[in-house]
């Protein structure tokens, strides 16, 4: 999937996420960790729990921690239960004419593709350590 096919579901679901409500919605736990890039923490990025079924749950990567990971509601957390994860770095450009810059290996934006997983449990701390390679 190309960088703007992967934005494009990405603000899909977004979308899709903002405009639900939380009644009769999946069991969710809070989320937390780090992700490493070669040894060093990632910058920055974003971070998706895609349960077997329903929604993806989202997150910021600031400083190579783990934040604000909300499936309906700003922080609520992840979907309980088996998740594969994706992880996206990409550095904007400020000039319309130069395409924006993968920081990563585009492998870890699929989660098919990424081998990474998460078994978030309810009623744990849920901290979780990727460490991404080239």
């Amino acid at each position: 999937m190309n960088l703007k096919a992967t934005v494009i579901v990405l603000l899909a679901g977004l979308l899709l996420a903002a405009g639900c409500g939380r009644s009769g919605g999946p069991t969710l736990a809070p989320v937390s960790g780090t992700v490493t890039y070669n040894g060093q923490p990632l910058e920055q990025g974003t971070i998706i729990f895609h349960p077997p079924k329903g929604r993806p749950s989202h997150g910021k990567i600031e400083n190579g921690k783990i934040t604000e990971v909300t499936t309906l509601d700003p922080g609520d957390g992840a979907v309980v239960g088996p998740n594969q994860v994706a992880i996206q770095s990409v550095e904007r450009s400020t000039d319309i004419n130069t395409p924006s810059k993968l920081l990563i290996p585009q492998r870890y934006g699929n989660p098919k593709e990424s081998g990474l997983t998460a078994e978030v449990k309810e009623g744990q701390a849920n901290e979780f350590t990727f460490e991404l390679e080239d």
